[in-house]
């Protein structure tokens, strides 16, 4: 058997001795590694969060815009049907019999189903009806009973667009 040699042996365990520290280096990068990839992770699946809540956001207020402008969009056809109703109501009984007076019926009819199709619905009001500040505006007189509808109100989509404009009396 051949005796070991003291320098073999010093030098493998010096060998041994750095190949630990190294394998010792190694596990701390490691660790470093792992506990860098997981703030990465962290950081990423945060402004994954974010950036959902931002475009959940975004849509909420395109969808918003939209319903805003639709409803100023609907304001001004109903001053056309308003107009429109005007004219049809103080117009002279000769003009009645006239083509013309049947086209402009037909135009009121046609703007009241457009306003209709877009999703206008008219708040009933009738003489009579008990004052609700949260659909009427009373334009004239003095107490809590409707006696007369001026201008018509609408809603659309559950909320008022233009309440119903109302005299109003005392019971």
């Amino acid at each position: 058997m051949s005796k070991s040699n003291p320098k073999e042996h010093e030098f493998v365990e010096e060998l041994e001795e750095e190949v630990a520290q190294y394998v010792k280096k190694l596990k701390n990068k490691f660790k470093k590694a792992q506990k860098e990839a997981k703030e990465y992770l962290d950081g990423w699946q945060r402004e994954r969060a974010n950036f959902a809540n931002y475009k959940k956001d975004v849509e909420k207020r395109m969808s918003e815009a939209k319903d805003n402008i639709k409803g100023e969009t609907l304001i001004h056809m109903l001053q056309v049907v308003d107009n429109l109703e005007l004219m049809l109501k103080h117009v002279d009984d000769a003009i009645k019999k006239s083509k013309w007076f049947s086209g402009v019926e037909q135009a009121h009819k046609h703007a009241q189903q457009t306003v209709k199709n877009l999703g206008l619905v008219e708040i009933e009001t009738k003489p009579g009806d008990k004052f609700d500040p949260q659909i009427h505006d009373a334009i004239a007189g003095e107490g809590d009973i409707v006696e007369e509808v001026l201008k018509r109100g609408y809603r659309m989509d559950g909320k008022v667009l233009r309440p119903t404009e109302v005299k109003v009396r005392n019971n």
